[in-house]
């Protein structure tokens, strides 16, 4: 289908482009016409015969060809690449697996030609990403902790020592993974010789960078890991457990050995085929609600104006590092962005080895925008790899969520950013020496700003550091000479160092209404002989110390402060970190000069929250803080309300108590009364019934509506059965404890609402609870009031139940004609009488139970 638009420019002159829609389809075929009912079978078919404007819709399915885009659209009229409504489009880096035999024992193998650089070899077996053999083995299926081996007698710029290392050929192919014991990184090399104690590897340069640091010879207190740490990895002979895979390049077969040991069914295990499963190299193109897995997005070098919007990247850049790294840092990502005037949009990124975004500054990808992403399992390598990582200028990076990362939760060194309103956790699960926001400066200020982030739950791992040392995770990490950086209303919880850490030559830093909350400090720095100038620390909240002041009292200028362990925010366990009523933190901050916050009161809060300003949020659902008197909208207010009965009749005394989630200025409308509360409101003294009840904020129309009854005072209530001398007593209703009478002497006191006492024939008994004006319940004692026969109509002999266990009983029968038919003493066995009219003819018959109130009972014979 073609749609006609026009482009005008200048002085009016105008041309016509026309777009069309095109469909691509897993049943189409190329020589088709690429309409939805004959859509093409390829991507390559489809970009062929594309322009400006034009969609390609790509319909349900899974497809293994890369989408490679070689063109272009213009602003305006982007190239658009999207899956068709409700239709799930996966786009495959990887080839399917078939033709498994026996290798040996629960290895199996099959032929295959895995073409790919060896570094990015991947295999997933049900889709889960399977271990390169390797000694040590994974032995809790857990790719955070990478299950390595103590270097335990040192070595060099080309060995290690260590003991119990397999007696296998590691030279002729095989890898050593190693990561220091400082743990700020790792690197890979092959190995090229080994023994029982040694590995002898390719040459690492140990005085530079970042071996200088990781390397053995360098020795740390750290239980367990005093010269690092490493496993061995690519040889077949390692293949022995569960979930692990090797390739014979030589003889093209792959080995596996599945996690249950039973021969791989055909089509289950995927091996990776491209490193890239899509490629952008044209301008404005957009790929939207697209899922890709196996390989990474590239946006190449000088692509711009392009948007991923809304799609899937898993498992987007999987293998080790290059054997000839020389850097601590990578390039490689799930997605890469060398283009400028990227937007990055609502994208979940799940599981990469090395990082999740990464924006190259040498390619010039400035002016990118990353917002509203949800990334996740990144930089499995320990190397310097981020979810989103970044030397580029002009980005905004907005409303992410990020956690569950190798090192660093963000990084980005770039000029005139902004990062904020970004949720990031769980960083440093196996580096060390880093911070949820990282960055690392020279000798330019970067006028960057980070704002409105929630930065949490950090710890980086015990091998990382003596136990009387912290575990160098920070909360937001300005590293060697970062300059020009203003930080202000973000929260900070759960780290296990620094919740500041500046180091080296800072200069212009500005730390403005920020909160912290169980960091191991609030701030530190290691100055190594530089100087620190004009930096501030104002209107800051921390509940432990301290402040960091530089070499002298003129470098940080702190103002304005609290450290206090007093409670002073309302909830932060539940992420509620808003400044309590009266508590140390309201209108205790400085107003600061060139940076504008409207506050409540004379002064504004102590920390990143006003009291009774916007509750905002981080991550991909973030509420931006909109400024002061900004509350949440009634209809996201949370209330729980309780009410209780009136105590006696006709007291009308019942209650109704309203709490409020967030602290506001709340009306209320109760069957056309109204109140006013804040956070609490009780109301008393109303009237059995049903109410209507609306609550709004003052200045607000908008409302919550609810129905809300108050019930009469409570009747004492009962059921009760007898049985063998027993009254058996349930009670429904009524207020404990109660109180039981026989006779008007009381047996019982009790606060079970079930219970038993024992009777005789005649007996009153008398049940009271604790309030007198619930009534009071009252039975007469009579056994034998509801006795019964059964079978009744009977063919002969029947029984009659009595309500005591044994004795006698005499029973007189008659006929309709009122002539006694039978006279006799019966047993009363088990608290049962049978009796036999078996001789007598069909008919109706009356009993008469002998008794000081005689009983009559009505029988039936069939």
């Amino acid at each position: 289908m073609r749609k006609l638009l026009i482009s005008c420019l200048s002085f009016f002159i105008c041309s016509t482009i026309y777009s069309q829609t095109i469909y691509v389809s897993t049943n189409g075929n190329d020589t088709n016409d690429g309409s939805e009912n004959a859509p093409y079978k390829s991507f390559s078919k489809a970009v062929s015969v594309m322009t400006s404007g034009d969609i390609c819709i790509i319909k349900g399915g899974t497809y293994e060809e890369p989408l490679i885009i070689n063109k272009s659209g213009i602003s305006g009229s982007y190239l658009t690449f999207k899956a068709a409504n409700g239709e799930t489009v996966n786009i495959k880096a990887t080839r399917k697996l078939t033709g498994w035999q026996q290798h040996s024992g629960t290895i199996y193998k099959t032929n295959v030609n895995m073409s790919i650089d060896s570094r990015f070899r991947a295999v997933y077996h049900h889709g889960e990403y399977m271990d390169l053999a390797r000694w040590p083995n994974n032995t809790d299926n857990n790719r955070w902790t990478i299950d390595c081996h103590p270097v335990s007698g040192g070595g060099s710029g080309n060995y290690i020592t260590a003991t119990g290392i397999p007696d296998i050929d590691w030279e002729n192919g095989g890898l050593l993974y190693y990561l220091g014991a400082h743990s700020g990184t790792s690197w890979t090399r092959p190995i090229t010789g080994s023994s029982a104690t040694r590995i002898d590897h390719q040459q690492v340069d140990i005085t530079k960078w970042p071996f200088g640091i990781h390397n053995p010879e360098v020795w740390r207190s750290n239980p367990g890991n005093e010269r690092g740490q490493f496993y061995l990895f690519n040889k077949l002979e390692a293949l022995d457990y569960a979930r692990e895979w090797y390739y014979d390049s030589a003889a093209n077969m792959i080995y596996f050995q599945p996690a249950d040991g039973n021969l791989p069914v055909d089509g289950t295990v995927e091996y990776a085929v491209s490193k890239y499963v899509a490629e952008i190299t044209g301008d404005y193109v957009k790929l939207e609600g697209l899922d890709f897995f196996g390989g990474s997005i590239k946006i190449h070098n000088n692509a711009d104006n392009n948007q991923i919007i809304n799609c899937k990247i898993i498992h987007g850049s999987e293998g080790h590092d290059s054997l000839s790294n020389t850097s601590a840092q990578v390039g490689e990502a799930a997605l890469e962005v060398l283009g400028a005037n990227t937007l990055i949009q609502g994208n979940i990124i799940d599981h990469s080895s090395v990082s999740g975004i990464h924006i190259m500054a040498w390619a010039g990808a400035h002016n990118c925008v990353v917002e509203k992403n949800t990334i996740s399992n990144t930089d499995y390598n320990g190397i310097h790899a981020s979810p989103i990582r970044t030397s580029a200028d002009n980005l905004k990076i907005l409303k992410n969520t990020i956690f569950n990362t190798g090192r660093d939760g963000m990084y980005v060194a770039g000029t005139n950013c902004e990062v904020a309103y970004n949720d990031v956790s769980a960083s440093q699960k196996i580096n060390s020496d880093s911070g949820i926001f990282y960055t690392v400066g020279n000798a330019n200020p970067k006028n960057n700003e980070i704002h409105h982030n929630w930065f949490h739950d950090a710890t980086a791992p015990a091998y990382s550091h003596s136990p009387d040392s912290p575990a160098k995770a920070a909360g937001i990490y300005l590293d060697n000479n970062s300059k020009g950086y203003t930080v202000h209303h973000n929260v900070v919880w759960n780290v296990s160092w620094s919740a500041y850490q500046v180091n080296w030559n800072n200069v212009g830093l500005n730390f403005y209404h920020n909160t912290i909350w169980n960091a191991e400090r609030a701030m530190d720095s290691w100055v190594n002989g530089y100087t620190q100038s004009d930096n501030k620390i104002y209107n800051n909240f921390s509940n432990k110390g301290d402040w960091f002041t530089g070499n002298d009292l003129s470098e940080f200028d702190i103002q304005d402060n609290l450290i206090t362990a007093v409670s002073v925010l309302e909830n932060p366990e539940n992420l509620d970190f808003m400044p309590k009523e009266n508590s140390a933190l309201i209108d205790q901050g400085r107003v600061i000069s060139g940076f504008e916050k409207p506050f409540k009161g004379v002064g504004p809060d102590i920390g990143a929250y006003e009291r009774l300003g916007t509750r905002w949020t981080a991550g991909i659902n973030a509420i931006e803080d909109t400024g002061s008197g900004d509350i949440v909208s009634v209809l996201d207010t949370q209330f729980t309300i309780l009410t209780t009965s009136e105590t006696c009749s006709d007291e009308n005394n019942g209650t109704l108590t309203i709490e409020a989630s967030t602290e506001a200025d709340y009306n209320i409308s109760l069957d056309g009364n109204d109140f006013a509360f804040t956070k609490n409101k009780t109301i008393t003294n109303l009237t059995p019934g049903s109410y209507e009840l609306c609550i709004s904020i003052k200045g607000i129309n908008e409302s919550q509506c609810f129905v809300v009854n108050i019930d009469e005072a409570l009747q004492i209530t009962s059921k009760s059965t007898l049985s063998n001398k027993k009254l058996n007593i349930e009670l429904s209703e009524g207020t404990t404890p109660y109180k039981v009478y026989i006779n008007n002497d009381m047996v019982l006191e009790t606060q079970s609402p079930s219970f038993s006492v024992d009777v005789s024939q005649g007996d009153i008994v008398k049940i009271q609870s604790n309030k007198p004006c619930e009534g009071e319940i009252i039975k007469s004692i009579d056994f034998y009031s509801n006795i019964q026969p059964f079978p009744n109509p009977t063919t002969g002999v029947f029984q009659i139940s009595i309500p005591i266990n044994e004795g006698l009983i005499p029973i007189e029968i008659y006929n309709m004609t009122t002539q006694l038919v039978k006279a006799k003493t019966y047993t009363i066995i088990d608290g049962k009488i049978t009796i036999d009219l078996t001789n007598n003819p069909p008919g109706v018959y009356f009993a008469n139970l002998v008794l000081d109130k005689p009983i009559n009972i009505k029988i039936i014979k069939k």
